[in-house]
C-alpha cells in the first residue's frame, strides 16, 4: 500500500467516524458482506428492500422478527440467482427494480466480466430494459401509508428516488443507502453531498457511514407530520390506504 493510499484511507475512516452513533440500540443487522447498520429501536413495519446482489443477510435477520413479509425488490441476473437459492420465509421478493419511475427502465449491462448486476444507464456501455416500480406504486399495490425501513443498494438509482419521496413528502421513517455517484449520469461526487444536504434539510440524521454506506434516521416530529399531511390524501389513495395510517 502506497503512503498516498494509506493516508485516503485514514482520512476515509476518520470522517466516517464522525457520523457514526455510539449509540447501542444502532447495530449491524445481518453479516459484513450483506448486512447493514439501522437503529433497532424503531420496531420496523413496512419494510422494502431494494437491490439484492449476491446476499440479503439483511433482510433474512429482520424477517425472523418482522410482524409483516419484507419486501425485497431485484430484476438483475445477480438477483435473480441470488433469490433462487435463497429460503426466503417472511420475504416477498418482485422481480421488478425500484425506481423514480414505473415502467420499462434502461439499465446497463454488465461493466466486469463475471459481474451480473446491473446500473443507471451509461451511453458507454450497452443497455437492457427491466420493468421498474417507484415508491408511490408499490405503496399502493401493498395498501402502505408509509415505509419505515427503505434499503436501497440499486447502483446509481438512489439518487432520483430519494430527490422524489421527499419531494412527494413520503414518510420514510429510516433510509440505509449505499450511495454511486460514479455510476450516476454526469458522475459528479458532489451530487452525493447536495443529497445528503436535501436529506438533512429534510430532517434527516445521518447515524452511520462507511463509504458510500449510509444509515439515516427521520426526526421523530417530522415523521409524525408527515404522516399526518399523508391523511389528507387518503381519498387519493383509497381505502387500504385509509386503514393502514388508522392501524399504525
Amino acid at each position: 500500500m502506497t503512503l498516498n493510499r494509506w493516508l485516503r484511507n485514514k482520512a476515509r475512516f476518520a470522517v466516517d467516524q464522525i457520523f457514526c452513533s455510539s449509540s447501542a440500540d444502532v447495530q449491524r443487522v445481518g453479516n459484513v458482506h450483506s448486512g447493514w447498520v439501522m437503529k433497532k429501536g424503531l420496531d420496523p413495519l413496512v419494510i422494502y428492500c431494494a437491490g439484492v446482489g449476491q446476499g440479503i443477510s439483511f433482510e433474512l435477520e429482520l424477517a425472523k422478527t418482522s410482524r409483516r413479509p419484507i419486501l425485497v425488490f431485484d430484476p438483475s441476473p445477480q438477483g435473480l440467482a441470488t433469490m433462487a437459492e435463497i429460503d426466503a420465509g417472511n420475504i416477498e421478493f418482485f422481480p421488478v427494480g425500484l425506481a423514480a419511475t414505473t415502467g420499462a427502465v434502461e439499465f446497463s449491462l454488465t461493466r466486469q466480466d463475471g459481474e451480473a448486476s446491473r446500473s443507471v444507464a451509461d451511453n458507454g456501455f450497452g443497455k437492457v430494459s427491466f420493468d421498474c416500480w417507484d415508491l408511490a406504486t408499490v405503496m399502493r399495490r401493498n395498501g402502505d401509508a408509509v415505509i419505515d425501513l427503505l434499503k436501497m443498494d440499486i447502483e446509481g438509482f438512489e439518487y432520483e428516488i430519494i430527490d422524489q419521496f421527499l419531494e412527494q413528502g413520503i414518510p420514510v421513517r429510516q433510509l440505509c443507502v449505499e450511495f454511486h455517484p460514479w455510476l450516476a449520469p454526469g458522475r459528479t461526487f458532489g451530487r452525493t453531498w447536495k443529497t445528503i444536504a436535501k436529506l438533512y434539510r429534510a430532517g434527516y440524521r445521518i447515524i452511520y457511514k462507511h463509504r458510500g454506506d449510509h444509515t439515516f434516521v427521520l426526526k421523530e416530529s417530522r415523521f409524525r407530520e408527515l404522516v399526518k399531511n399523508r391523511t389528507k390524501e387518503q381519498v387519493r389513495w383509497g381505502d387500504a390506504w385509509s386503514k393502514a395510517l388508522i392501524q399504525r
